[in-house]
């Protein structure tokens, strides 16, 4: 009994430890509600690419993530969409809710 507690209590142990040394990211896709333009901020350069999704889940636009750039969305119709931010591996990181006006 104390070798399995012993090894649950190294798993738990190994579970905390991976998640403080793998943060997620801080990103944050702004303005929002928007018209024209949308960034992101990404404070840990994870960011590689970004993928706007309407809400039936047609891709309607993608991007490759340049830090500081805009991306230009102002010829999508009005509505809610869901921009997606992958990694450089094109993994998710986040999506985040779009309210575009």
């Amino acid at each position: 009994m104390k070798k399995i507690l012993l090894f649950f209590a190294f798993v738990l142990v190994g579970v905390a430890l991976s998640a403080q040394s793998n943060p997620k990211p801080d990103l944050s896709v702004f303005p929002n509600p928007t018209t024209e333009y949308i960034s992101v901020q990404d404070k840990n350069d994870a960011v590689g690419f970004l993928s706007v999704f309407n809400l039936v889940g047609k891709k309607v636009k993608e991007f490759e993530f340049v830090k500081g750039e805009q991306y230009y969305v102002a010829d999508l119709p009005k509505g809610m969409y869901l921009v997606q931010i992958l990694d450089r591996s094109k993994r998710n990181l986040t999506t985040q809710k779009l309210e575009k006006r």
